[in-house]
């Protein structure tokens, strides 16, 4: 792949080609809500926002150059892209192996590919490898922030839909968020999330921003992910509030989030016996296509296959 463009764009396809064409056509909202009140849009400035982009396309360049490094300074890793480098040591340096730019045979792949694991012979019954990519090169959390919502299940559909405007840490400086007017939020900012709760959180995620008057720049994502796959990524947000960006791996692999999860707050687990959930659900329902009485589509219902679960089946200690 000669663009780097077209490789930072692999990570953002998806996310980028639903919200795209409306982006454009919104002025920037300087308020939020958070737990019924207004508070200030945590967000990334106009030039960090900027700074971002062109770091990616950067990281591109030096990819294809065979440039080891890190354009926020662990060798061994870049949190912009999510992309591992053959490194022994965390020191910023020009001296390490991307993976990429050299002829020798099969050495085109980064340590993100490097440490996928051999799945089961049949590749099938092993659920594992639905996830060997974001689990070989990413956080493993023990325990969950959301009753019945697995934080590692929601990095994967993270990593696939969201890092494209939120990027990879959630720090709201992802490649197209310079694009954005409003711009991502930032969802690791503390003292807005603190605030925020699960049920609005999930309201936003499957309804989309139009759903609580906002920007439809935050499309909706509830005729994509199934309602638990959505638990799982509210579990993954909370599991990264106030983690800054890491200055080495280990950092990296071990966030600490500072979340207490909120008193009465519905969750993957309570959500069916909660009111407030049932009228949130049929107000989003009620506004996306193919959700008419009786139709497959309907997001409360659960499909079977590849690594998904119910919310009854996570068996992560809650963190009280």
């Amino acid at each position: 792949m000669k663009n780097a463009k077209l490789k930072i764009g692999l990570i953002a396809i998806t996310s980028l080609g639903m919200m795209w064409g409306s982006a454009s056509a919104f002025a920037a909202e300087k308020r939020c809500t958070a737990g019924g009140q207004k508070v200030e849009c945590p967000t990334v400035t106009e030039a960090e926002a900027k700074a971002a982009s062109a770091a990616f396309l950067k990281e591109g360049d030096d990819m294809e150059q065979g440039k080891g490094g890190s354009t926020y300074g662990i060798a061994p890793f870049d949190y912009l892209t999510g992309v591992g480098k053959r490194s022994n040591s965390d020191t910023k340096t020009y001296k390490t192996d991307s993976g990429y730019g050299t002829a020798a045979k099969g050495s085109l792949k980064t340590e993100l590919w490097d440490r996928v694991k051999k799945p089961a012979s049949d590749g099938v019954t092993d659920k594992s490898v639905y996830d060997q990519w974001t689990n070989n090169w990413s956080p493993t959390f023990g325990a969950t922030l959301v009753a019945g919502a697995d934080p590692n299940h929601g990095k994967t559909y993270y990593y696939s839909y969201c890092i494209a405007c939120h990027g990879w840490l959630m720090h709201g400086d992802g490649p197209s968020a310079s694009e954005l007017n409003p711009r991502p939020r930032t969802l690791t900012r503390g003292e807005y999330m603190q605030k925020k709760t699960n049920l609005e959180l999930f309201n936003v995620i499957k309804g989309g921003g139009e759903s609580v008057s906002l920007s439809s720049s935050m499309p909706n994502w509830g005729n994509v992910l199934q309602d638990q796959d959505i638990w799982d990524i509210i579990a993954f947000i909370r599991a990264m509030q106030d983690v800054p960006p890491p200055k080495s791996v280990a950092e990296y692999l071990n966030p600490k989030s500072t979340f207490k999860p909120i008193p009465g707050d519905v969750d993957a687990l309570n959500a069916s016996k909660s009111k407030e959930f049932k009228e949130v659900q049929e107000m989003v329902e009620s506004d996306m296509t193919g959700r008419a009485p009786g139709s497959d589509l309907v997001g409360g219902g659960f499909v079977a296959g590849g690594n998904r679960h119910q919310a009854g089946e996570v068996s992560l200690k809650v963190v009280k």
